[in-house]
């Protein structure tokens, strides 16, 4: 998976492909997600290891407000209706990322209208990931994050279903309620804008220690 992102970036992120190693193209078993919906709580439990980390991200790459209540909720939709799921792994994760993006676009919904009913308040969010493990690397997966979400939403949500997660075109375009033609266009453009920031970013730190 990573050498697949360094060869759509051309000229490579450690930071990107750090996020695809750590939670891209992750996969449970089919009878994992049987064994879940026959109400086996260690097998739900197993999906939320597995599953958690990449829905939490891509929640943070669209922006979403408070994205750890969100897929709080996410997960309590999951809990509640696995019931009535019917598929395997694969389909499982393209159900979980659907319910993911509407969750998240009812998050974004609510704080714009909770924003114009009440102007003068200020809303301070505060982001933090209580990392007192693997500190370091989850720092630089969440400055790739911040990188993709530096996208225009629909691309960073392309890219981060497609690039980081792995989901086939079909799964991507089903979840954002687009053509498959239009998903691998956004794909190409955000790897391109991507490709564009690094060159910027690398070219600055260089100029930096040249003067340093």
């Amino acid at each position: 998976m990573a050498r697949r992102v360094r060869d759509s970036l051309r000229y490579g992120s450690a930071q990107v492909a750090a996020v695809c190693c750590r939670c891209g193209g992750v996969r449970v078993a089919s009878d994992v997600v049987s064994r879940a919906r026959l109400g086996d709580r260690p097998a739900l439990a197993e999906l939320w290891r597995t599953h958690h980390a990449a829905v939490l991200r891509y929640l943070r790459a669209r922006r979403t407000i408070s994205p750890e209540d969100v897929a709080s909720q996410v997960w309590v939709d999951v809990a509640t209706s696995i019931g009535r799921f019917d598929g395997g792994a694969d389909d499982f994760r393209r159900w979980l990322f659907t319910i993911a993006h509407r969750r998240s676009v009812d998050s974004i919904r609510r704080a714009v209208r909770q924003e114009r009913l009440a102007i003068r308040v200020t809303d301070t969010v505060s982001e933090s990931d209580g990392a007192d493990v693997e500190q370091d690397r989850d720092a630089a997966i969440d400055r790739a994050v911040a990188l993709v979400a530096s996208l225009p939403d629909q691309m960073a949500s392309a890219v981060m279903l497609r690039v980081v997660n792995e989901l086939s075109v079909a799964d991507v375009a089903a979840i954002l309620d687009t053509t498959e033609g239009n998903v691998r266009v956004l794909v190409h453009r955000g790897l391109a804008r991507l490709r564009r920031k690094l060159s910027v970013t690398e070219t600055g730190s260089t100029a930096m220690r040249e003067m340093s």
